[in-house]
């Protein structure tokens, strides 16, 4: 009797020590799973396959959407149910930014919200701004596996489907990818979504890619309802449907209409200054704006023929830390605007470090009722700083020309304070072209080629330096520099200049030897000749 319940004991335990190891096995996480259970074993990917295999993974008969976007979801998932965004949990979503910024809060990609630049894609490193950025993630929480595809805008949100697709079909390789733990995620931007709802359309033509730090920009081409746009003298900072808004790099901005069908599109050029301009028919105009309807295949706005004209300059108006803008330098705008004058040059350092809340602050008082032409500064020109600038300012190397001179726009915080080849080439072309048209040229740069001060080091590297002088000599360019907090206005080696660092920034001297707050006056006469007065401002 006792062999026998000892042998029914012995089954018992084998029984049940199987039964415990079958149910520790089926309790680990599943390499592939429904949505709703268990989420997705992320060791058994490398980095960028989660992505990749999202719609092995993904159960897409559901879609939950966020309210207006669901036309978005139909487009991309036909054959889904759609079903409210106050559903989810867990599974495949399209979201606004809105409904997207609680659920990704404390992961590696955050939505989040900035005044002046509206919704903001927040990575470890770098905060993206503009409405064309989108995000496609993938991550566990709560034991589910979620799909997002959301963005600063509809345009946004789209655009990551798009990408999304692109990688089910195969015709992309994942890339800039961001992974932690059970979280992979790609920031994405979209160029081309003219009427920022989503869905590429016949008549728009996208460019699109994920990001990891620098975004590319294209400054001069779109596809605008069919219409192949190019332009020159300014750059597209956005188009509105029909409407293209193009920021301008001087007074005489051109466009041309490849293969053009006769549509009428809309114009606006921003940056520019109505009273010296010959415009259309019809135009309105504002302060700094002109605009316009036309289906002309090419036309060119163009400056009336000028003589001798005042611009103003001034330079390096950063705070000397933290995010708000100096009083004085508010003092100076306020003292420009109500100056005479055709334009502004500003000579660089705009905001401390290039951070995307010390842009918020400045833009908020970037109050202008004029032009203005801005070369990159050393301090605004770092990390997300550089994609902002270009994104407000657009191309950091352009001329223009206006009566007798050509302006000749470079950025030498680069290439250890200097100029690469490529670029003294250019410089030296358009220094040509404006000796052949009977003009002037003007070199405006941030650091100058060299520092006047007794023992003074704080201007470009020596080679450098002294090869752009040598050039501003041959040519009798005529050289508007920042970077040293004073006022000087001299010759170097027969070449004359003007340093103009007085603009906010903590200055570098005493005020007998140029450590003053100002702006300057320049009058440009029609031979040539350049008469320089600084116009001090008190703090």
């Amino acid at each position: 009797m006792k062999r026998v319940l000892l042998s029914i004991l012995l089954a018992f335990i084998v029984a049940t020590a199987g039964c415990m190891g079958s149910q520790s096995e089926s309790s680990k996480s599943p390499t592939t799973s429904s949505p709703q259970t268990g989420g997705i074993d992320f060791n058994a990917y490398g980095k960028g396959q989660v992505l990749e295999k999202w719609a092995e993974l993904a159960d897409t008969s559901k879609v939950y959407v966020s309210s207006g976007y669901e036309d978005l979801a139909k487009h991309y998932f036909p054959n889904a149910q759609i079903l409210p965004v106050s559903e989810y949990k867990g599974g495949v979503a399209v979201l606004s930014p809105q409904d997207a910024r609680p659920l990704m809060r404390g992961r590696p990609i955050v939505m989040t919200v900035r005044d002046y630049f509206g919704y903001i894609v927040y990575t470890s490193s770098v905060k993206f701004v503009g409405p064309d950025k989108g995000v496609f993630a993938v991550f566990n929480s709560d034991g589910k596996s979620y799909f997002v595809f959301t963005g600063t805008s509809k345009a946004g949100a789209g655009a990551a489907i798009e990408y999304a697709m692109k990688l089910k079909e195969g015709k992309e390789k994942p890339e800039n990818v961001f992974r932690d733990r059970e979280f992979e995620g790609v920031v994405l931007k979209v160029i081309g979504d003219n009427d920022w709802d989503g869905i590429q359309e016949e008549g728009e033509s996208w460019y699109l890619t994920t990001l990891k730090f620098t975004e590319p920009f294209i400054y001069y081409w779109r596809v605008v309802d069919g219409e192949n746009v190019t332009v020159k003298g300014g750059f597209i900072r956005l188009v509105n449907g029909s409407t293209i808004y193009i920021h301008a790099l001087g007074f005489n901005v051109s466009v041309e209409v490849k293969n053009s069908t006769g549509a009428k599109l809309t114009y606006v050029i921003e940056n520019t200054n109505p009273e010296v301009l010959q415009l259309p028919e019809g135009a309105e105009k504002g302060d700094t704006w002109v605009k316009f309807t036309t289906s002309n295949a090419s036309f060119r706005v163009e400056a009336k023929p000028i003589e001798n004209y005042r611009i103003l300059a001034f330079g390096d108006h950063r705070p000397g830390g933290g995010t708000k803008p100096p009083a004085v330098f508010l003092k100076i705008r306020d003292r420009m605007n109500s100056d005479e004058g055709i334009f502004i040059i500003d000579g660089g350092d705009l905001v401390y470090t290039g951070e995307l809340d010390e842009w918020v602050d400045l833009m908020k008082e970037w109050k202008w009722n004029r032009p203005i032409f801005v070369a990159p500064g050393n301090h605004e020109y770092n990390g997300e700083g550089i994609n902002i600038f270009h994104m407000l300012f657009g191309p950091d190397n352009y001329a223009f020309s206006l009566g007798n001179y050509r302006y000749i726009i470079l950025n030498d915080v680069e290439e250890n304070y200097g100029l690469s080849e490529k670029t003294f080439q250019w410089l030296e072309d358009q220094m040509k072209l404006a000796v052949s048209k009977g003009q002037r040229p003007v070199v405006i740069l941030h650091a100058p080629p060299i520092d006047p001060r007794p023992n003074g080091h704080h201007a470009m590297n020596p080679k450098d330096g002294q090869k752009l002088l040598s050039l501003m000599k041959e040519y009798n360019a005529f050289g508007i520099f920042s970077h040293i907090h004073i006022y000087w206005y001299g010759e170097e080696d027969g070449v004359q200049m003007l340093i103009t660092g007085g603009g906010g920034a903590p200055l570098y001297a005493s005020e007998d030897q140029g450590g003053f707050y100002h702006y300057v006056r320049l009058d440009m006469g029609a031979n040539g000749t350049i008469s320089v007065e600084p116009v001090k401002v008190e703090p």
